[in-house]
């Protein structure tokens, strides 16, 4: 998966400030844990031990994706954006 600098930037604000239990990550999803628009979306979820885990240059976790999504999203691009005003990731999968 392709991640722009600025949702990198992102994603490890949102670890930092939200993600205080170390049993929990950043996750994209599909249906029914994501219940957003769009096929795919972004969760704080348990982490299993069949999550595919996605880290920076410096080793550092951004997030994860479900194994059963992990070919789907394999060649996707992630950025953080302005959408009407409110920052929002963006995940183009196509």
């Amino acid at each position: 998966m392709k991640i722009s600098n600025k949702a990198k930037s992102e994603l490890l604000k949102i670890r930092s400030e939200k993600l205080k239990d170390p049993t929990k990550t950043l996750k994209i999803v599909t249906f029914p844990l994501w219940q957003g628009e769009g096929d795919f979306g972004m969760v704080i979820q348990e982490r299993f031990d069949t999550d595919i885990i996605i880290k920076n240059e410096e080793g550092s976790e951004l997030l994860s994706v479900d194994a059963h999504i992990s070919e789907t999203v394999e060649k996707a691009s992630l950025d953080f954006i302005l959408v009407d005003n409110m920052p929002s990731f963006k995940i183009d999968i196509y």
